[in-house]
């Protein structure tokens, strides 16, 4: 396993990538939209996250993202992440 910034700790990351949002009932899931944004390899460690956001209606909440491996699909070659959640707090501390 290899170490990339933004797999560990800390609260600084210069890796970024384009996300589609999906919410399936109360599941909320991101599917990454660039191929290899992230990393090239086949996995990705994301630690907890908590993103501040925008809606709709311009109010700023949180997206958050628990910790977890996520691999990329052999068919589409993106990853996605799940679990995911909005809060008018951040859930996870970013450090």
């Amino acid at each position: 396993m290899i170490h990339l910034d933004c797999m560990g700790f800390g609260n600084y990351c210069r890796l970024a990538t384009a996300v589609q949002l999906q919410q399936v009932g109360t599941e909320i899931t991101a599917t990454t939209t660039d191929t290899f944004d992230l990393t090239s390899d086949d996995f990705f460690l994301m630690p907890d996250r908590s993103l501040s956001y925008t809606d709709e209606k311009n109010n700023r909440i949180f997206l958050n993202i628990p910790g977890q491996m996520v691999y990329r699909d052999t068919a589409t070659l993106q990853f996605t992440f799940t679990g995911l959640f909005f809060s008018d707090r951040a859930a996870y501390s970013n450090n």
